[in-house]
């Protein structure tokens, strides 16, 4: 079957993990949210998941569509209409970028790895940027906008990558063999 076509097995895998995420965004935050955004969670890992699961094409929808309903569930409170590409379009689609380290090697928790911090650290790329060019004013006076984004982006960023690399790595080796499963 082609990996742009969706059967109603991955359409409900991908809508129950979506789902997880949310829960995850909601409920299970290590700390609060940050003035302009952003949280240390798991957030990012039901996402990998259907990356891994279900390939390039899915997981990038799926990083979109969790990209849209996060925006929904935080009131739809857009600082500039470039935020909405930059921190929830592009920045949770590119999550499923992924899977282009996970297609390597399925059966390596190393591939998983990989592609968790590198489609993490993409992810945190977009918020930095999103950073400079949209939320610059919230720059401490004499503090260069560039800093100052990468500061207050990695104070949350990191943590969730490495957590979610860390506890995404223990499940892999644990359920290797349920996330292998052929939905088709």
């Amino acid at each position: 079957m082609s990996e742009s076509r969706i059967n109603s097995k991955q359409l409900t895998e991908i809508s129950i993990l979506l789902a997880l995420a949310i829960v995850i965004e909601l409920a299970f935050r290590v700390i609060p949210r940050q003035p302009q955004g952003g949280s240390i969670d798991l957030t990012m890992l039901p996402l990998f998941i259907i990356a891994y699961r279900q390939g390039l094409q899915k997981g990038i929808l799926a990083g979109m569509v969790f990209g849209l309903l996060n925006l929904l569930i935080s009131g739809l409170a857009l600082y500039h209409w470039g935020v909405l590409f930059f921190d929830y379009l592009f920045a949770f689609g590119v999550l499923g970028l992924s899977a282009l380290f996970f297609r390597i090697n399925k059966d390596s928790v190393k591939y998983f790895v990989v592609g968790v911090v590198v489609a993490g650290m993409l992810r945190f790329v977009f918020h930095y940027l999103s950073g400079i060019i949209f939320f610059g004013e919230f720059a401490p006076e004499g503090t260069p906008v560039a800093l100052y984004s990468l500061t207050y982006n990695m104070t949350y960023m990191a943590p969730s990558i490495a957590l979610t690399a860390i506890v995404g790595a223990l499940l892999f080796v644990r359920l290797r063999e349920i996330l292998q499963q052929d939905l088709t």
